[in-house]
């Protein structure tokens, strides 16, 4: 009887202790998966502290670079500052150009209308000119004509005024030779001569 006690005893006290083994295996299981996860958590915490420490670093080339852009951007502003100054001051220099551009266009262009008005003008007077040549030609013919007849008429003159000279100097010395023949009666041929003479000259 005690000896049936006992071996219940002990397999209870073996089952307590499957139980506790099992426990503990669970425990060391747990254990060991705790340890593998802490060591896969240090190792990802050996990666994030190197990639922390390339991240650093590429960090510092960056802010390097960042330093250096930002001074060549402030090197970059001055000289647009400079350049925008300079291209207001050529902007302003244009406008000027420009206004004196359009003043001597203007110039340029009232002068060319003036030379035009004078060639009008001169073309104008040309045509007068030439419209004056020919009525100067036209008189100028006129007086020619004129002249000519004239001189026709001169001479015509002259002619009659020789006709009447000689019929004057006629009449003269018929008048001679009658008073001669009245007071001689009669005249020689020597005296005749030279009255007749008288008639030619």
């Amino acid at each position: 009887m005690e000896l049936k006690q006992n071996q219940q005893k002990l397999d209870k006290t073996i089952h307590v202790l499957n139980e506790t083994k099992d426990k503990l295996a669970g425990r060391e299981r747990s254990l060991t998966e705790l340890t593998e996860r802490k060591s896969s958590t240090r190792k990802s915490l050996d990666e994030v502290k190197q990639e922390k420490l390339h991240t650093d670093i590429e960090l510092a080339k960056l802010i390097s670079d960042n330093s250096n852009l930002e001074e060549k951007l402030n090197e970059a502003i001055e000289k647009i500052t400079n350049l925008e100054v300079q291209l207001n001051l050529n902007i302003e220099k244009s406008s000027e150009m420009e206004k004196k551009v359009l003043i001597k266009d203007n110039d340029i262009q009232k002068k060319g209308e003036e030379m035009l008005n004078k060639v009008n003008e001169l073309l104008k007077k040309d045509e007068e000119i030439q419209h004056l040549n020919i009525q100067i030609e036209d008189l100028r013919k006129k007086l020619n004509d004129e002249i000519k007849f004239n001189d026709k008429q001169i001479k015509k003159f002259k002619a009659f005024e020789a006709q009447m000279s000689e019929a004057i100097n006629a009449k003269k010395t018929i008048e001679k030779i009658k008073q001669l023949l009245e007071i001689k009666g009669f005249l020689s041929d020597k005296e005749l001569e030279p009255l007749l003479n008288e008639i030619k000259d």
